[in-house]
């Protein structure tokens, strides 16, 4: 009686079948994973743009992003009654206004830990030594609880909106860079509860482009194909592979 059963060289063709199948769909998921990154992220950033409008509306300036603070993000969300009364930076600002964790987090950045994964153009706010010029100075800012004094704390760069000469083209929120640690204390940018850009690399010549493709002088690659999402001041986002300077400014005016 005739056995059916496959023959050595038919089992060698279907597993060359099967390697080859797995070769041509593994880096097609991989792409399709990358591109569905990236829509979250653009997502996300039109929603923050929208609570910068707000914020806007309410304060006639924009967000003002601070240094280092002893309240992490998880800290804040979970309790945010801690920053009454406090500078905490930008998302803190924005989270009477859109309150989803989810919103402030990026899959790729999360892989890195990060506590918020977009950065905000210093230029837009940020706080600034004394005597330094800028657009306006709000002292005191805040007491903290149980202080009274009236002690000048801190100068800030205040923006307000009309001040920017080209919305289309101003940069207001973008993707973290991805960075491998440890290299150039990445560590520091994605554990800040508010990781501006204003101790970025050439930060005051005009044409700075902040993390936008660099951290700390070195070459820095974005997490959505290597590209950055960028949120601008007229709230549109545009995903960009390189930077473009006819189409995007940190510089208000």
């Amino acid at each position: 009686m005739k056995k059916n059963a496959f023959t050595l060289i038919e089992l060698l063709v279907v597993l060359a079948v099967i390697v080859a199948l797995v070769a041509i769909l593994v880096p097609a998921m991989g792409s399709a994973r990358q591109i569905a990154y990236k829509i979250y992220c653009i997502n996300n950033l039109k929603q923050l743009g929208i609570a910068v409008n707000l914020y806007t509306q309410q304060y006639k300036v924009y967000p003002v992003c601070v240094g280092d603070v002893n309240v992490t993000w998880e800290e804040f969300v979970a309790n945010p009654e801690i920053g009454d009364k406090k500078m905490l930076g930008v998302p803190a600002s924005l989270w009477p206004y859109h309150k989803e964790k989810k919103l402030y987090e990026c899959p790729m950045l999360l892989r890195k830990a990060a506590q918020v994964s977009y950065c905000y153009d210093s230029r837009a706010g940020r706080e600034i030594p004394a005597g330094q010029t800028a657009y306006a100075a709000l002292k005191p800012l805040f007491n903290p609880p149980g202080e009274t004094t009236t002690t000048d704390k801190k100068d800030y760069y205040l923006l307000t909106p009309d001040r920017v000469k080209s919305p289309k083209a101003f940069v207001i929120l973008y993707d973290l860079p991805l960075v491998d640690s440890p290299v150039s204390n990445a560590a520091g940018l994605y554990q800040n509860i508010d990781p501006d850009d204003a101790n970025s690399f050439n930060d005051d010549v005009a044409d700075s482009n902040g993390y936008l493709w660099n951290y700390n002088d070195e070459p820095a690659e974005g997490p959505h194909s290597k590209g950055f999402n960028i949120l601008f001041a007229d709230m549109h986002v545009k995903w960009f592979k390189t930077w473009n300077q006819t189409e995007m400014t940190r510089k208000a005016d």
